[in-house]
């Protein structure tokens, strides 16, 4: 199956998920004006995913699966998509691949790095917590 890349853009977030090697990150902007248009192709894509690569793996060989979030900003519709992203790859985790969720904040940014909070526990997942400096 083909990566999947998106460009960013003064609105939209850095998309780079690549199959090869199970890495899946998400980082940026996202206030996209169309959000369901922007972030509908991507559930699209990781539906497909879960179809062609994950549910044809039958040699029982479970790779670990990395989702990356390195968002600087992100509005509230592009939190329902981003919830959304989880929670496909909980359904992977139903598979029995091993989920490791890696939230990226700058250091000091409280609110992303609560939204993160939030986040993991709506999923009902812990991520791990990564601070940086820009």
């Amino acid at each position: 199956m083909k990566a999947l890349h998106i460009e960013p853009t003064d609105f939209t977030p850095n998309v780079n998920f690549n199959p090869e090697n199970s890495s899946f990150e998400i980082s940026g902007f996202s206030r996209p004006e169309n959000a369901i248009g922007f972030y509908r192709p991507i559930l699209k894509w990781l539906e497909e995913y879960n179809e062609k690569v994950l549910s044809q793996n039958t040699d029982f060989n479970k790779k670990l699966l990395t989702l990356n979030f390195k968002m600087t900003y992100f509005n509230s519709a592009s939190s329902k998509f981003l919830l959304d992203i989880l929670l496909e790859f909980m359904k992977f985790m139903s598979k029995g691949y091993e989920v490791e969720v890696n939230w990226y904040y700058e250091e000091g940014d409280d609110e992303i790095q609560e939204s993160g909070e939030e986040m993991s526990d709506m999923v009902s997942f812990p991520f791990k917590f990564i601070s940086y400096i820009p």
